[in-house]
């Protein structure tokens, strides 16, 4: 049920801030393992920034690989996600974890067999052999299906929402994470929300907070421009870093050219001189390199009125005049670039597409949509190429129950996190769907170890090394693991 706050103390097993895929997830299965839930959410809905985004999500070795005569593996993801950080990691100094990425490639196609019963569509697979082996990315029908899924629990007597309110602090009961101070965004009355079994926060990264991103921006490129919720703030990593939750990864904000998959796919990308010039699908790193190497670095993404009307939602955001013009002609002269050359670039791509050709020759692109459509339909549109942050990296290490560690490598009673709050498999954003199904699958995970108490010692060291020796000064941060029969050491879906 959704409620509004009468600013009176609330009570209950479980505290979930935050409703994107982390929250949802951490929710259901926390009400599945029998807890009652309070969730705080500083959005006007439920849904979170996973209701903005392309939809797509890494499975590994899901029903749909398998329908498709797709065989992958946890091994597989790994080499993949090695590969890929032999260029990343050197990019940011990257904390990788390792066990936390194969817990996410062991448990993955769970998370698509629990998405799918409750009515979540994945048409379909989308190539990205530059970063994968296989094809694992599942692409959604929908992203409203997403916080759809988990309605019957949001709507149901066990989970109490309090829309618009922002978690602004843990409140510590001796060395437990036991509350969080609410602030209503209208201006009532702050609150705390008391949690017996403990607090999962899931509130997603921080690139809309300026002053944050400043504090640990170290790329060049990650310019001010960020396309998301304004409510993306790090409140959650925040809460945890004032009660000594170590954060890994803030650095970690990549650079990319703002633009929707769902648009790429029937969209092509012309320069200054009105010619095709990259993989308009491919890596995210090289759509910003080959910008880069523009004179005047110059794109301009083309398109026609069929993709417009029906991509609607992911163009307005971009950034950027939004073009149009009866015909490629008429809209080469508003762009200032060679008619004769964005129609002779467009033309390339139609016939393309009608070949059948599985390979672009021209870029190399080999993502387009299943049933390969032509840019034909006038009027046409073009929006710019624009640099800027879609995601943000850096979250908390946590063990392999999402219980968040503190930097002399101890968990923190009662905390757990999920979601961009959580940044040990984060480095992997690259390879694309990872954040979204680290959310979904960590946040099942950490609902159900909240509720159950099954959990798992840390398996890294903390910022300072786990041999550092406590003192009183952190003896309220710094727990021992509560011991754990060894039949309840591996937390499953």
């Amino acid at each position: 049920m959704y409620l509004q706050s009468d600013g009176g103390d609330v009570y209950t097993d479980v505290v979930v801030v935050g409703t994107g895929p982390g929250g949802l997830a951490a929710t259901a299965s926390a009400v599945e393992s029998g807890a009652q839930v309070v969730v705080i959410e500083a959005h006007d809905n439920i849904g979170g920034n996973g209701l903005l985004s392309t939809g797509w999500v890494a499975f590994v070795n899901s029903g749909l690989q398998r329908s498709v005569g797709i065989q992958d593996s946890p091994e597989l993801f790994m080499k993949d996600c090695e590969k890929l950080l032999e260029t990343t990691g050197k990019l940011y100094g990257l904390h990788w974890d390792r066990e936390l990425t194969k817990l996410y490639a062991e448990e993955s196609h769970k998370m698509y067999d629990i998405l799918t019963s409750r009515g979540v569509r994945f048409p379909r697979l989308i190539k990205r052999p530059l970063q994968t082996s296989v094809d694992r990315l599942a692409a959604v029908e929908d992203t409203t299906m997403f916080p759809a899924a988990f309605e019957p629990e949001f709507s149901g007597p066990n989970v109490k929402t309090y829309l618009r309110c922002t978690g602004e602090r843990i409140i510590m009961t001796g060395p437990t994470a036991s509350g969080i101070r609410v602030q209503p965004r209208d201006g009532g009355s702050p609150f705390n929300v008391w949690a017996s079994k403990g607090i999962v926060l899931a509130t997603g990264g921080y690139g809309a907070n300026p002053a944050l991103r400043r504090h640990f921006q170290v790329d060049p490129k990650d310019v001010s421009i960020f396309s998301g919720l304004g409510t993306c703030r790090g409140d959650g990593q925040l809460m945890g870093q004032a009660i000594g939750g170590d954060l890994v990864n803030m650095t970690m904000m990549p650079p990319i050219v703002r633009v929707a998959s769902h648009l790429t796919e029937e969209a092509i990308a012309v320069n200054a001189d009105g010619n095709r010039f990259h993989d308009e699908a491919g890596p995210y790193y090289d759509r910003v390199y080959a910008l880069e190497k523009q004179r005047g670095e110059i794109g301009h993404y083309i398109f026609d009125s069929a993709t417009f009307e029906a991509k609607k939602k992911y163009v307005l955001p971009m950034g950027g005049a939004l073009v149009k013009a009866n015909t490629l002609s008429e809209l080469a002269a508003k762009l200032g670039v060679p008619g004769r050359a964005i129609q002779n670039s467009v033309k390339q791509w139609n016939d393309f597409l009608a070949s059948g050709d599985l390979k672009d020759p021209k870029t190399g692109r080999v993502q387009f949509t299943p049933d390969r459509k032509a840019i034909t339909q006038g009027p046409f549109y073009s929006k710019p190429m624009m640099v800027g942050v879609s995601l943000t990296c850096g979250g908390f290490v946590t063990t392999k129950s999402m219980q968040v560690v503190d930097v002399w490598g101890k968990p923190i009673l009662g905390l757990f996190a999920a979601g961009d709050c959580a940044g040990g498999m984060t480095p992997t954003a690259e390879m694309g769907g990872t954040h979204l199904g680290a959310g979904f699958v960590f946040g099942w995970i950490a609902g159900k170890a909240i509720v159950t108490g099954e959990l798992l010692a840390p398996h890294t060291k903390g910022t300072f090394g786990q041999e550092q020796p406590r003192s009183s000064a952190n003896a309220g941060v710094g727990i021992p693991i509560v011991n754990v029969p060894a039949a309840h050491m591996k937390v499953k879906l």
